[in-house]
């Protein structure tokens, strides 16, 4: 296993194209896992790199699910029974969160792609420790 402090060209190549796949929400996971699967062994960076970018994907899966959908349903909801006013509110906040949480995970699998190609090492906010933690033991 090629653990150098320094990532090769083809490591940070590696690395950008799990996180990058944060283009592709639902079907993004598939790179980095199959990263994870071929190429964690060739070294410690890349490890680190495709399990966080896999992490993040399945994040991003449940986010989907469990606040994006509930959003786009307040937001073509006619039949709640709520005043114009809180119906508004209602649909103002669950656009917000579709902003939020749809493109908000995708501009941070570009910014860590983008710190891949630099040669820079990535954590994620809310789970990268705990994925290093994890591959750490």
């Amino acid at each position: 296993m090629n653990d150098q402090t320094t990532p090769s060209q083809d490591d940070k190549i590696v690395g950008a194209i799990g996180h990058a796949a944060a283009l592709l929400p639902m079907w993004g996971i598939i790179a980095p896992a199959l990263i994870w699967i071929t190429q964690r062994e060739k070294s410690s960076y890349i490890r680190q790199q495709s399990a966080q970018a896999l992490a993040w994907q399945a994040l991003q899966i449940i986010l989907l699910f469990a606040i994006y959908l509930p959003a786009v349903l307040i937001i073509f909801s006619q039949e709640m029974r709520v005043t114009e006013l809180v119906n508004t509110i209602l649909q103002i906040c669950a656009s917000s969160i579709i902003i939020l949480f749809g493109f908000g995970p995708i501009l941070i699998g570009i910014y860590a792609a983008v710190r891949n190609l630099q040669g820079l090492d990535f954590t994620y906010p809310l789970l990268g420790r705990r994925v290093r933690t994890y591959l750490a033991k």
